[in-house]
């Protein structure tokens, strides 16, 4: 078994990541002060999100997360971010020029992931089947494959306040595509990969083993396989800076 890397020694190989690693570190530095909301035990919103709606798409908690980001984000355009309400999100970057849009976007969900509970981020196998996110609604932009009895499971991340939930081992999250003939694995290296459908032209970067999360399940560390990605015309779904 090949030795445990730390995210130190991935950037000393990846040399190129150092500008991207900074800001983000200077990112989490200049949120660590938020905490958790206080949010319903792990039992309660297991119960609450039976019906598909995801945790922050309900009044109470939607609000709370808005109240929580006001100093951060202008309260009407955070409202957008979140309901998933991108045409009226980008009408409102529109309309406001001074506003960094990536950077707007980037603070926001930052905000967002360090509000929701640690213990509300990991979902079991049947906690959640669907292609969204079980806490904010966002479609995945990466996903893992964890083993699971004699084969391996696969579970998908969202790109914004980065819970995991499992779904399908096989088809397409963003189309439904399940005909494998329509889709192909990119093998990028003994770790990475992409999972292409050619239904949708999109794709999901896929770290294929375990121990080294905090490494592969950001997606800012693999940014030059996004490149790659964009290179053979494929189109990147979930993440926060995009629409």
């Amino acid at each position: 078994m090949s030795k445990i890397q730390t995210l130190e020694t991935y950037l000393d190989a990846h040399n190129f990541l150092r500008e991207i690693a900074d800001f983000h570190r200077e990112l989490d530095e200049q949120f660590s002060a938020i905490q958790p909301l206080n949010f319903p035990p792990r039992e309660k919103v297991l119960e609450l999100v039976k019906d598909g709606v995801p945790l922050l798409q309900r009044e109470n908690f939607l609000r709370q997360i808005l109240d929580a980001t006001k100093n951060f984000v202008p309260y009407e355009l955070a409202e957008k971010l979140l309901q998933q309400d991108n045409q009226s999100a980008e009408k409102f970057f529109s309309e406001h020029e001074d506003l960094n849009k990536t950077l707007t976007r980037k603070i926001f969900w930052t905000a967002v992931d360090k509000l929701v509970p640690a213990e509300l981020k990991r979902w079991e196998r049947d906690d959640w089947q669907k292609n969204y996110c079980p806490i904010c609604g966002r479609r995945p932009t990466m996903a893992q494959l964890k083993k699971f009895n004699d084969g391996r499971a696969r579970y998908l991340l969202c790109g914004g306040c980065h819970t995991l939930w499992n779904w399908h081992r096989l088809g397409c999250p963003y189309c439904g595509n399940e005909n494998l003939e329509r889709i192909h694995i990119l093998e990028l290296d003994s770790k990475m990969r992409l999972d292409v459908c050619e239904e949708c032209n999109c794709y999901l970067k896929t770290y294929s083993a375990e121990d080294e999360e905090n490494i592969y399940l950001r997606d800012w560390t693999t940014l030059h396989l996004d490149l790659m990605a964009e290179e053979k015309s494929l189109r990147k779904v979930g993440a926060v800076e995009l629409e």
